[in-house]
């Protein structure tokens, strides 16, 4: 175990954790962690029927969301505003230790390794952990990442032992995201940086997207054309509708950070960037319409600093000190 090792605890008590041949023993309260394949599995012993689904649905669909990502991977919209809250990660010192909950395929936190962090990557889908694992270690990063199987409501990790931490579009995912911003509170260090990327804003919940829905039921009655299993989003995402401006303000005040600032991040781009991408699983091909995407990019960044509209982007950027 790699410089990495000294910041686990055990999840369950915070107990320290020592390493036989193939588990970590925690000296506290004896729980033991083994590995699933490749990756230590610090995951508690028990979880909601609802972690279980998603763990279960990102695990099965990792290859649809390889194809996904290889869709909108060069999208202006993707580009620019993943490029932000990195940015604001990148404030921190060469070599800094960052931490990443939720962290799918893993090509956030390698825009990290390329600039010089050491990065901990956790999930809770064994699938797409693996394929981050990959990614890194093929671009020359193994000895400078760690990927464990991680609950984000209860994170395996010593307090104060990260510079940093992020997360992207997850938080929304989680049954209780107060204490999934406690937790990355506690392992923060005093002055340390958290960045939430593209997180879902509520409004569109309760406007767009139930019409969306119904134009899409709609056009494939038309057409005769099926739902394709492996275009359904998790379970989460059907139940959870993401944040308001007042309501990530009142969890990140609740959650104990001193400081916060919430970032429009997209407007018109994030629109033709999600119906772009409904129109290309339902062709099943790719339509990019990355020009059109690029040329409103300054608009959005104009209509994000007016006073009431700044409180209706598509997406939250944020960041807690």
């Amino acid at each position: 175990m790699q410089w990495w090792g000294d910041l686990l605890r055990c999840p369950t008590c915070m107990g320290l954790l020592e390493r036989g041949d193939s588990r970590l023993t925690c000296s506290r309260c004896y729980t033991f962690y083994g590995m699933h394949g490749e990756l230590w599995d610090l995951l508690p012993a028990s979880s909601s029927d609802l972690k279980l689904s998603e763990r279960h649905h990102y695990t099965e669909k990792t290859d649809y969301y390889l194809r996904m990502h290889a869709t909108w991977h060069d999208s202006p919209f993707y580009r620019h505003y993943h490029a932000a809250f990195l940015d604001e990660l990148r404030q921190l010192p060469r070599g800094s230790r960052v931490l990443e909950l939720g962290c799918g395929l893993g090509h956030d936190g390698l825009e990290l390794l390329h600039s010089g962090y050491l990065v901990v990557e956790t999930d809770i889908a064994p699938g797409q952990l693996q394929e981050a694992r990959r990614l890194h270690s093929e671009s020359g990063y193994g000895d400078s990442c760690a990927h464990l199987l991680a609950d984000a409501e209860n994170l395996p990790f010593a307090s104060n032992a990260f510079d940093g931490a992020f997360m992207v579009a997850s938080l929304h995912h989680l049954p209780d995201p107060l204490r999934s911003l406690r937790e990355i509170r506690r392992v923060l260090k005093p002055g340390g940086v958290f960045a939430l990327g593209t997180e879902p804003n509520s409004w569109q919940n309760y406007t767009i997207y139930p019409l969306g829905r119904l134009v899409l039921r709609l056009v494939r009655r038309i057409l005769g054309k099926e739902i394709d299993p492996s275009e359904m989003v998790s379970e989460a995402d059907k139940l959870t509708e993401g944040f308001s401006y007042h309501e990530l303000s009142d969890l990140f005040r609740e959650a104990g950070f001193d400081h916060w600032v919430l970032k429009p991040a997209g407007y018109l781009s994030a629109a033709i960037f999600f119906i772009s991408t409904e129109f290309s699983q339902f062709i099943r091909g790719d339509l990019r319409l990355f020009p059109l995407e690029k040329m409103v990019l300054p608009l959005d960044e104009a209509l994000g600093k007016l006073p009431l509209i700044s409180q209706y982007p598509w997406h939250w950027n944020a960041v807690a000190y």
